[in-house]
């Protein structure tokens, strides 16, 4: 089942539902494609597919997406110690808060907002600052900024591909494919460079 049909089968609430997850209880680890939902959201809206107004559809997934980061902040502080001690397991393992901690070290605070665009970083950044005790506010003020930022923009690069070319809906497994892509291969050649240059 693709993104479309899990938008058309369950329509607003499950989309609602999974973006929240993929930062709230952490399946973007397991799935990442957060990003191909709200694209897949903006397109079927514009071509009027979902029904739900482009005001609604923007400010709720924002909140919901700001909701997730929070509840992924939060269990982050809650479970601190045992984070930082666990042995790795399928579905989470140490690199990734590794991977998540080098990404805060050089970017600082506005990682918070950058992260956002990158699998497995946007996931795992909520949990990382939850668990080094990130002012509370500062991470509220900053995953804010990067929710509205990464949410409304490719919702918008759907709604209005979709207004313009009704006809893409057709194409949508390519399309979705490469908007994948895009955000995976940045993190996958930055992972490569790294480990070579451990290796060397």
């Amino acid at each position: 089942m693709g993104p479309e049909s899990i938008i058309e089968f369950g329509g607003f609430a499950i989309l609602l539902v999974l973006v929240f997850l993929e930062t709230g209880l952490l399946i973007g680890i397991l799935i990442p494609g957060g990003e191909t939902l709200l694209f897949t959201a903006g397109l079927l809206s514009g071509s009027e597919v979902l029904n739900v107004p482009l005001p609604l559809l923007m400010i709720t997934l924002t909140l919901v997406s700001v909701g997730g980061d929070l509840t992924g902040y939060t269990i982050g502080m809650k479970t601190r110690r045992h984070l930082f001690n666990r042995e790795d397991s399928f579905i989470f393992k140490k690199s990734y808060l590794d991977r998540a901690k080098a990404f805060y070290r050089k970017y600082g605070p506005v990682a918070i907002i950058i992260g956002r665009f990158f699998p497995i970083i946007r996931t795992v950044n909520p949990l990382m600052n939850g668990a080094i005790d990130q002012p509370y506010m500062r991470f509220f003020t900053m995953t804010t900024i990067g929710c509205t930022i990464y949410v409304n923009t490719i919702i918008l690069v759907g709604f209005y591909l979709g207004k313009t070319f009704p006809f893409l809906k057709s194409y949508l497994e390519v399309i979705l494919l490469g908007i994948v892509l895009i955000f995976i291969l940045p993190l996958l050649i930055r992972i490569r460079k790294e480990k070579k240059n451990k290796e060397g």
